[in-house]
């Protein structure tokens, strides 16, 4: 199986710049009643990623069983 690093590079990028867009460092001189830019959690984003990614390796296990027979 060949290695695709072009591909393993944009993961990493991508994984980078969406960990950089949700989560957020608080300005310790803002009001915290103000409701403005509240930072973002992102526990519930990484539940989401967990999930997919259990899923995208059972999908890629049925892939691979599949060429194993083929």
């Amino acid at each position: 199986m060949k290695f695709h690093y072009k591909k393993f590079l944009l993961s990493i990028v991508m994984l980078t710049a969406s960990f950089a867009t949700f989560a957020q460092i608080p300005d310790p001189d803002e009001d915290p009643g103000s409701g403005g830019n509240d930072p973002t959690p992102i526990n519930t984003q990484l539940i989401w990623l967990a999930i997919l990614g259990v899923a995208f390796a059972f999908y890629q296990f049925k892939v691979y069983r599949k060429r194993q027979e083929a």
